[in-house]
């Protein structure tokens, strides 16, 4: 499977505005790669993974500390969540590292992960906050 771009549709849109922006930069990023890494250049390609990989870090940090302040109370889960998705990235990224390995791999699994992560677990959150998603609750 080839991974084609991200288009932002809506139903991405959480009405949350610090992620929304985060989740625009966060797809403009995984174009950027499946744009840049069809070159051979294998270390312009792990630049560009490390680039994603420590956005995708400061991302989750970033949303996670939403979560809290809000006493959103499937944090532990979502961050949970947020671990694993890093662990396997990370896992990747060092098989690609080793081998030179499969750039499509990578933004495939960029691209699924982008799309069912917004649309399941990070919608639950903008749900909790409920319809005026940017006048977060104070924490508890």
């Amino acid at each position: 499977m080839s991974t084609e771009h991200i288009d932002w549709a809506a139903k991405y849109e959480l009405g949350v505005s610090e992620i929304d922006l985060q989740h625009h930069y966060f797809i403009d990023l995984i174009n950027r790669m499946v744009d840049e890494l069809e070159h051979d250049d294998v270390d312009y390609q792990q630049r560009l993974i490390s680039e994603l990989n420590a956005y995708v870090k400061f991302h989750f940090i970033s949303e996670e500390n939403l979560m809290y302040k809000a006493g959103y109370p499937a944090l532990e889960e979502h961050r949970n969540s947020h671990f694993n998705l890093i662990q396997e990235l990370n896992s990747k990224q060092a098989a690609f590292a080793g081998s030179g390995g499969n750039a499509t791999e990578i933004t495939d699994f960029l691209h699924s992960w982008f799309v069912h992560h917004t649309i399941r677990e990070d919608r639950k959150f903008a749900d909790f906050l409920g319809p005026a998603s940017d006048e977060k609750p104070s924490a508890p």
